[in-house]
């Protein structure tokens, strides 16, 4: 499986309400995170490689907002509540 990088769009199923499927961005991996960031207590860590920080985009007026720590779903056919996995090729 890749690895996740910055910018990459993936999906994201919803951890409250209907736990929607929504596209997201990947926004922060352990590559690309600041340790100081980090340690400051501005930036949450990220617990391991498959984990990332996302924008979550969303129809409507708001647009989106921020997920943190998401881990990325072992199968992505049974996706659990508040994970990310790769979109399927077409």
């Amino acid at each position: 499986m890749p690895q996740p990088t910055l910018g990459r769009i993936v999906h994201y199923r919803g951890k409250l309400g209907y736990q929607a499927m929504r596209a997201a961005i990947v926004t922060g991996t352990v590559d690309s995170l600041d340790p100081r960031g980090i340690a400051a207590g501005e930036v949450p860590a990220l617990d391991s490689p498959q984990h990332v920080h996302l924008w979550v985009f969303t129809p409507g007026e708001k647009g989106g907002f921020p997920e943190f720590n998401v881990p990325e779903a072992v199968d992505p056919a049974d996706m659990p509540p508040g994970s990310w996995c790769w979109p399927p090729r077409v």
